[in-house]
Order: C-alpha cells, then structure tokens, then sequence
C-alpha cells in the first residue's frame, strides 16, 4: 500500500486492491536493492556488493538506449517539448521501475510524476489487469506545516460517450498531523490553504476519455507472489537465492584475502630480547606464543595462509550467469572474467538472444504505457489550452544493443571504398573530421589520383 495516509479508503469511501504479499515484496526488493537485504550480517562479515541494484539499471540502460520519440500534427511543438522533459528524466527513473516492479508515469500539466508502485494506491483494474483507477499523495511543505492533497482517478457512470462513462478526477486536501516521526493525515482543509494548490477544482469530469489520465509501465512476465495482483514483478524478484549466494561467497573471498597477510610466529624469548635492546622487529613477526610450541620457545614457524579465490571466483561466476538468466539475460552476461577477444554484432545477436528479446519486451511495455500517458497530457492540455487543437503522432525508436562500432566502421569504409557514400561523410562519422576538412581532404586525393593516371597514359 503507498506511504503516509492509509486513512485515503476512509477518505474515499474506498477499498484499495492490495495484498499483505505484494506489500511485503515490494518492502524486500527495496531493501536488498539499497543494500539492506536481510542476509547481511556485520558480526559474521557478511556484505552485500548489491548486484541487484546493478542488474536494474542495466536492465534499464539497455530498455533506453539511444530511446527517441518524434512529434508531428498540429500540436508537435508542444507536445515535443512534454516528451523532451519525459526522456530527459526517464533513464534513472526506469531503474527504479525495474527495481520494484514497475511506475506510474502522469503528466501533471507542467511536468512528469513518476510514481513507484508502493507510493499510490489503486482502486480499480480491468479484465486484463490493467489499472484504470488509483490514488496519489502530493506532498507540501508550507511554514504553519506540512500538508497532504489526495488525489483519485477513477471511471464513473453517467458519461455522455459509447460506453456511458466519464472521467472524474478528486481532489482533497489536509494537514499533516505529526507525532514523533509518523505523518498521519489530519483535519480537512480548502485546497487554497496551500498555494500551490490555489484555483484547483476540487472535481473534474472529463467526458470521451477511452483511458486513464495516466500510463503504469509494468514490468513484463508473471506475477508469482500476488497473481492477481495488477504489479509487476521486480527484475531480480525470481533470484533471491543467487543474490544471496553471491553476497555470502565474495564476503567469503574478500574474508580470505583480508587475512592472507605473511605472519611469522616466534618464540617469547626472541620478542623479550628485541623489547630489551630497542631492536623493532617486523610488522609481520608476532609472539605472544601464537601457533609455538610452548616447549620451544626460541622456536620460529611460518604461517602460510592457503588461498582459495579461484574455486571461490568460478562458484561465484556460476551463481552470477544463474542470476543473469533468472533475470531476463543470457547466460554469462554477468561473470567476474568476463569475454575476452573481438566479438561481431552477429554473434552478439545469436548468443545474447535472451537478452535481446527481454529487452525487446521491455520496450515494448514501456512504449505503451508513455503512449497512454501522452495521451493523458494531450487530454490536460486541451483541458488547460495549453495548446492548438488538433490531432499528434509519436515516433518511437530505440539504439541497436547489438551495436559494434568497430563493425560499423568497417561497413561504412566498404561503402565509400564502393561509392556508395561520399568518402568524406565516412570521414566526418568515424575520423571526426569537420565537414571543410573532410570533403577538402576528398578533392585533394581524388586530383592526386587523376594525375597520376593522366601521366601513365602520356608516358
């Protein structure tokens, strides 16, 4: 359930669809994602590298590579500029996305909320899962206080369309009542009381809507904590055990190097006699007895610490390619080794399969829900007349992850070598000439080449 004001279905006079599961899940995800999961512990040395933080943002590096949106139609200038501050903003806030599950994207008619799915509440879904109705907390710090304004969307009945359905949403405001570090909700206020919040409605009905004012990207697969549930599944929410196992072995490893340290024991008497005669022994002899037979005390023994890193690495890079596969990736895309060698974008593209086609699923989900609430943000817009009526179009496109520049290079030399392309474009993209250097560059090879052939043929 979202944070701050588990009083809203009092307030609303309405059941969230939440679960004690998902709500505990979401806890957890959070937690070992910001490295607090509850496998760690101080006392035996057990740390946490967060490779679940890791695999979310490169999850989420991957889905926004080189992303683009085009606007045409009547509209494009503005509209443009709203998904120009959308993409601006998305990359780190996907990571987010792909750490619990999914977000919330709502244009509030001067920028983008992103919403993490613990911090709203939802009311409503659809046959197919999809969330039609929710609450959200805005937050307001004023100087006589803090205050909360409460803000559902939702379908009603009584619409003038098709369907016979209208839009509504409601606004309402309180001040926050504090007692120690908890913020409850407290007495109901006008919306004016906050002056950000002046001249609001405190309803609006909008009519011929076929979708909500917002877009929830959900990341894709199968919900198995809570099936019903209409969230998703955090990225890493199938390997719990392989990040847990990953965090044991390095702490382990880490454990064995921190005490590899050369120690060579000695006798007491040998120690006395260094103390009695100012002489400073090495940081590595130590006495006190340790690791001497007490029976032969002018006795000197090696302590030669037995190392086990590499069977340690090659378990570690086993529970790490299990995690990768878990979480959408090929196997061995996550290893401490690494691939060595030149690869081709084509054998990229054959051993990487998985990765690409998870990819391409999460794309696919985030394309649809930035295109509900662009149409969200074109609904407020002719609300508010922030722009020229009319109809846009979005053009969506996306970075290759199978990219080698190397290759490309290589493709690019072929077509100017065959002219295809002017050889001076190949020298702009890929030997960052400028465009006067490159194409003078050109004429000058070209009239070199002429001449010498002229001279071949006179001769």
């Amino acid at each position: 359930m979202f944070r701050g004001f588990q009083s809203a279905e009092e307030v609303f006079g309405v059941k969230l669809i939440a679960s004690a599961e998902m709500d505990n899940a979401l806890k957890l995800w959070d937690q070992v994602s910001t490295g607090r999961p509850p496998w760690t512990q101080t006392a035996d040395g057990i740390k946490t590298i967060n490779m679940a933080d890791f695999v979310s943002c490169t999850r989420a590096k991957l889905t926004t590579l080189d992303i683009g949106i085009a606007i045409s139609g009547p509209r494009a200038e503005f509209m443009q500029s709203v998904v120009d501050d959308l993409l601006k903003r998305l990359p780190d806030k996907l990571c987010d996305a792909d750490r619990l599950g999914g977000m919330l994207l709502k244009w509030n008619g001067t920028s983008w909320d992103f919403v993490r799915p613990d911090c709203f509440g939802i009311t409503e879904k659809d046959e197919n899962g999809n969330i039609t109705g929710a609450i959200f907390s805005i937050q307001s710090d004023q100087q006589d206080g803090s205050y909360t304004r409460l803000e559902w969307h939702r379908f009603e009945h009584g619409g003038s369309d098709a369907e016979g359905k209208v839009y509504v949403v409601t606004n309402k405001a309180f001040k926050n009542r504090t007692s120690g570090q908890n913020v409850t909700l407290g007495d109901p206020v006008p919306l004016d009381s906050v002056n950000e919040w002046k001249g609001m409605a405190n309803e609006v009905r909008i009519a011929n809507l076929k979708a909500p004012l917002f877009g929830y990207y959900r990341v894709p697969g199968s919900n198995i904590i809570d099936a019903s549930s209409p969230l998703g599944m955090s990225v890493f929410g199938r390997a719990m055990e392989e990040l847990k196992a990953i965090d044991i072995a390095i702490s382990r490893k880490n454990d064995e190097v921190e005490d590899s340290k050369h120690v060579t024991f000695v006798g007491q008497s040998c120690i006395q006699y260094a103390t009695q005669n100012g002489i400073k022994l090495p940081r590595f002899v130590q006495g006190l007895g340790v690791g001497v037979d007490n029976k032969d005390v002018s006795a000197i023994k090696e302590h030669t610490p037995t190392l086990l890193t590499d069977a340690r690495i090659k378990d570690i890079n086993f529970d790490l390619s299990l995690l990768g596969v878990k979480c959408g990736f090929s196997e061995g895309v996550f290893v401490l080794d690494g691939q060595t060698g030149m690869i081709t974008a084509t054998q990229v593209e054959a051993d990487d399969r998985d990765t690409i086609q998870t990819i391409k699923n999460d794309r696919d989900a985030l394309q649809s829900a930035i295109e509900q609430a662009l149409m969200g943000a074109d609904a407020m817009a002719t609300l508010m007349g922030l722009a020229p009526l009319g109809e846009y179009e979005a053009a969506f496109s996306f970075g290759d992850i199978t990219y080698s520049y190397e290759e490309d290079k290589a493709n690019w030399k072929s077509y100017a070598q065959q002219g295809w392309i002017p050889k001076w474009l190949y020298l702009v993209k890929f030997e960052k000439m400028t465009e006067e250097e490159a194409k003078k560059l050109t004429q000058e090879a070209e009239q070199a080449n002429q001449a010498r052939t002229k001279g071949l043929f006179e001769e």
